[in-house]
């Protein structure tokens, strides 16, 4: 895997609230397989809430999974909803997403991933999600 920059764009459409955007950049490492992306990151590394996170991006698909306080493994494909069982603290719950949008780009030494999705978690509606992930070989 090589080392890569990555930043990270999290945009929150809840009804009734203003959209939130959370921006972060981080370190991470990617590896290309064919036509599989693989992109690893930790948020928070060493802390008492440390996520660590894998991407791995397909043509059709892309799944996410993520390890710390709050723990998942989801898949999101374009027009499908699809669940999965989020552990927390508290417990578990289940999660499920409509995925609206997925695009990915690659251009030798950059990536892109996009998508959009709808948002339900229990029997609550918590509104349009957009994640964004850019990254770049480390040290270019």
């Amino acid at each position: 895997m090589i080392p890569v920059k990555i930043f990270i764009e999290s945009t929150i459409e809840q009804p009734g609230e203003e959209k939130e955007v959370i921006e972060q950049e981080l370190d991470g490492r990617f590896q290309m397989k064919e036509e599989e992306w693989i992109l690893r990151y930790t948020e928070n590394e060493g802390k008492p809430d440390e996520v660590r996170t894998s991407v791995r991006s397909f043509p059709e698909k892309i799944t996410i999974a993520r390890q710390g306080p709050v723990s998942y493994r989801q898949t999101y494909a374009p027009g499908k909803t699809m669940e999965s069982v989020v552990h927390t603290p508290a417990g578990k719950t289940e999660m499920e997403v409509t995925t609206l949008v997925y695009e990915r780009d690659w251009s030798g030494k950059e990536g892109r991933i996009r998508f959009t999705f709808l948002l339900h978690m229990g029997s609550q509606d918590l509104g349009q999600y957009q994640l964004s992930l850019k990254w770049m070989e480390a040290g270019k």
